[in-house]
């Protein structure tokens, strides 16, 4: 997608914090609202969606919100480049706060000044990156889970494994909770040494990792403000089962007839849940805005449904048509949903639409979970 030169160190920057993924939440739109670039937003999401090929529902395939934000921008450019940043800067602001995890703000805060922000607008970035910055249990948590993860077959971000270990050892009242061999650890080389050799199994290292931790969770939670019954230290969390999975479907199927829109959205929404449901019972990481063709393909990997994990043609097709359906919900919601801004072009779906919606999302969310819960049910851990 092309942009303009002038505005690209300020695409890549945004592009770096997530920015991508903000604008796919509902979010976004009320920033939209508030500050006063709907119009702007809804014709970037319409113009990259007609860009777009279509898949076998006859619907858009797989929009890219990286198309989205580079036409957005020059958008905004092209209408007044003096107030690009002021009208930019909340969303920057909400970004920094929603993002998974982000090191440095520095080239970002150089290119927006590059551009024209006042020192009033610079002050409100530098702010929201401090609070962000203070997040201790955000901080232990990513930590955390990228440990479990590199543990148990996955990559590690050496970037976030130095930042973090410096913030948490630089920090007293969290420094003495620090696992000793995560001090030891002078980068993931190490610690992957460490763990293999003195944890044959994925199982021993997650326990392993959970109950190391459980000090520097608590003592994170304290510092934040937060007694450890209010949030996350038990890591217990909403209960994803049949039953939910029955009762959302349910309710979605009641919606359809007098909000259709609602109804596709909530398909969508629960299938991301289950999906993230999978991941978060792996210790893996992922970011949290990650779109959903790719959120769905980093669980179909766990659970060996991902086509190319098969050689036989009848299971390659069966799990490609899958993989299939997944993007034809994301792409179902991005046209007919009710999460984006509106043009007046905009098709209203009917309930046939949010029927096949509601009714795919249930259908692939009941199979996701029996295969993650077989799979816990028969297959050891090994490394």
């Amino acid at each position: 997608m092309d942009i303009i030169a002038r505005i690209k160190p300020l695409y890549d920057d945004l592009i770096a914090i997530g920015f991508p993924a903000l604008m796919e939440n509902n979010e976004f739109i009320r920033i939209a609202n508030d500050t006063g670039f709907t119009n702007e937003y809804a014709e970037a999401v319409n113009e990259a969606t007609s860009k777009q090929q279509t898949n076998w529902l006859g619907l858009i395939d797989g929009i890219s919100y990286q198309d989205v934000l580079a036409i957005f921008l020059n958008r905004l450019y092209n209408a007044d480049a003096t107030k690009l940043t002021e009208l930019l800067t909340p969303a920057i602001c909400k970004c920094i706060d929603f993002s998974y995890f982000i090191t440095s703000i520095n080239d970002l805060k150089r290119d927006i000044q590059l551009l024209g922000a006042t020192k009033e607008q610079l002050d409100k970035v530098v702010v929201a990156w401090d609070e962000v910055s203070k997040n201790y249990y955000k901080k232990v948590m990513v930590l955390k889970s990228l440990l479990t993860s590199r543990a148990t077959g996955g990559d590690g971000n050496e970037e976030y494994f130095q930042v973090i270990r410096k913030d948490l050892l630089a920090h007293p009242k969290l420094k003495v909770h620090v696992p000793e061999y995560v001090q030891k650890s002078n980068n993931l080389y190490e610690y992957w040494q460490f763990i293999k050799h003195h944890l044959p199994y994925y199982a021993e290292r997650r326990f392993f990792i959970k109950d190391t931790f459980e000090g520097l969770v608590v003592a994170s939670l304290e510092l934040n403000g937060h007694a450890p019954h209010e949030t996350h230290v038990n890591e217990v969390v909403q209960t994803v089962n049949e039953q939910y999975i029955s009762e959302t479907w349910n309710k979605a199927l009641q919606r359809m007839q007098d909000d259709p829109e609602a109804a596709i959205t909530s398909a969508r929404a629960l299938v991301e849940v289950v999906c993230k449901h999978i991941l978060d019972s792996q210790n893996q990481v992922y970011d949290d805005g990650l779109e959903l063709p790719k959120l769905y393909k980093q669980v179909a990997s766990i659970l060996n449904l991902a086509p190319d994990q098969h050689t036989e043609s009848i299971f390659k097709q069966i799990l490609g048509g899958c993989q299939t359906v997944v993007e034809g919900l994301g792409a179902l919601r991005n046209k007919l949903g009710d999460a984006h801004g509106k043009s007046r072009n905009k098709v209203k779906p009917s309930a046939r639409h949010a029927a096949l919606a509601v009714n795919l999302a249930g259908s692939m969310c009941s199979f996701l979970l029996q295969t993650y819960d077989h799979i816990q049910e028969t297959s050891p851990e090994t490394n």
